[in-house]
């Protein structure tokens, strides 16, 4: 039934004709070209040529424009932007569809944002050339600041970079831009989306927004590394923001990669690796990223139709495909209603706990097996934790990602799975007598299922 009211939805919104849509961009991050590792290219001309197509399926002037919310490159590097550039060229025409770009964190040396910014970032505007530009009305800021002010097809593209003195902050002139900026455009026509891309997460928004907070691993070296406060505190005053952060990595399939409180945020994962929050899962290449965190490659596709209706279509560029159904928000209200589809109070509260059917236990040699079905959810189960205990006491614990970062559709995902305890992970081994197991799914929202309980003799 859900599925069938949000394609109803989207066909009242958008039209079920594609002469309805007026406006597509692609909306990327994290490209992190390298000339060393041709996947980087091969990625970025997948993502290009895959935006454009789909764009083309209901667009009859197609892809009008490409977003990259910063990194689009490893490391400073003429050669690696070169190739950035010559990706890009060679499949889209910057001058009939436009790239617009926010400055990174791996674009400038050392890895971070400080006062120095803009003139650390001179090169990128020198390399790409002036047909990079042509869509920036306000070249004095974008010059000065880093800051841009694009127009594409009728609606405003904002592009600003931290040039503060903290690891993520902006200088009190580029704030006061941002500000008086949106003031000018909203007040002219409030009834349309305005569109802002910067490198970091907007604080307490979307997925991934908070790392650093539960876990304490960045925030005593690094505070602030990860998400600005500054940019929400702006963007809050102005609902027609769609607000596009990168840097994190964070997969578009969960449900929390779009929020809306007094604006819209979202996500855009990355063309080239996932990342996702430290959980201590199983299975990781380091604290924040998968073993096969380079199968994957993600990002949006956004349209607008004739009445200022907005889509979004995540798009799983590994995959070549759609990420579940178009996130779909109608054109900005007085009264905020095209803020309350994607609240995250307001999902939180109509989501439905996981639940979980069965668990068999099995001993060997080497120690105890667990074997479970997939439990089910009103969306996915992100995660499972499986525990083991003796005579009352945990032994150990073991947190199990879901593959639903892997698959478009949550149908797609892994039926069961199966989790071993061993001795080698035992500080004093096994030991004869009664074991006990317990297993709990837990969805995105933290929403736990009833626990599995079961025991086993050695």
């Amino acid at each position: 039934m859900k599925k069938i009211l949000t394609i109803a939805l989207v066909c009242l919104l958008m039209g079920c004709e594609g002469s309805k849509v007026v406006l597509s961009l692609g909306v990327v991050s994290d490209v992190h070209i390298n000339t060393g590792v041709p996947m980087t290219s091969e990625k970025w001309t997948s993502a290009l040529n895959q935006l454009a197509a789909k764009a083309a399926e209901n667009d009859a002037d197609g892809l009008d424009g490409v977003l990259v919310a910063g990194d689009m490159i490893d490391y400073p590097n003429d050669n690696f932007l070169g190739e950035f550039k010559r990706v890009y060229e060679s499949v889209l025409d910057p001058v009939k569809v436009p790239l617009i770009y926010s400055v990174g964190n791996h674009d400038v040396p050392k890895y971070r944002w400080d006062s120095t910014m803009v003139s650390d970032a001179s090169y990128i505007r020198k390399l790409l050339g002036d047909n990079y530009f042509i869509t920036d009305i306000d070249a004095v800021s974008g010059e000065g600041l880093e800051c841009r002010h694009c127009k594409v097809g009728g609606y405003d593209v904002i592009a600003i970079t931290p040039d503060g003195t903290g690891p993520v902050s902006y200088s009190p002139e580029a704030l006061k831009w941002l500000d008086t900026t949106l003031s000018e455009i909203t007040s002219k026509r409030p009834g349309r989306y305005v569109i802002v891309i910067t490198h970091p997460m907007l604080y307490d928004t979307v997925y991934g927004s908070l790392l650093g907070e539960a876990e304490g691993i960045w925030k005593s070296s690094l505070p602030g590394y990860w998400a600005t406060r500054e940019i929400p505190e702006i963007l809050s005053k102005y609902p027609q923001v769609v607000a596009f952060g990168g840097h994190l990595h964070f997969p578009l399939n969960d449900p929390r990669s779009i929020w809306q409180g007094s604006f819209t945020a979202l996500g855009c994962a990355s063309v080239r690796y996932m990342a996702l929050e430290a959980g201590g899962y199983e299975d990781m290449a380091g604290q924040t990223v998968m073993k096969d965190k380079d199968e994957f490659s993600q990002g949006n596709l956004i349209q607008f139709d004739r009445k200022g209706n907005m889509r979004i279509l995540r798009m799983d560029f590994y995959n070549r495909s759609v990420i579940g159904e178009p996130l779909v928000i109608p054109r900005p209200s007085r009264k905020g209603k095209h803020l309350e589809e994607y609240s995250f109070d307001r999902r939180r509260s109509m989501n439905m706990p996981p639940s979980l059917s069965s668990m068999d236990l099995s001993a060997g040699p080497t120690g105890i097996t667990i074997s479970f079905v997939s439990g089910t959810d009103d969306e996915f189960v992100h995660h499972y934790e499986v525990t083991l205990s003796r005579n009352g006491s945990v032994l150990a614990t073991k947190k199990i990602l879901a593959d639903f970062y892997k698959h478009p559709l949550p149908s797609e995902m892994k039926t069961s799975w199966t989790v071993q305890f061993t001795s080698d992970g035992l500080p004093e081994g096994f030991e004869s007598g009664k074991y006990t197991v317990s297993l709990t799914a837990y969805d995105s929202w933290d929403a736990a299922s009833e626990t599995l309980v079961k025991e086993i003799e050695l």
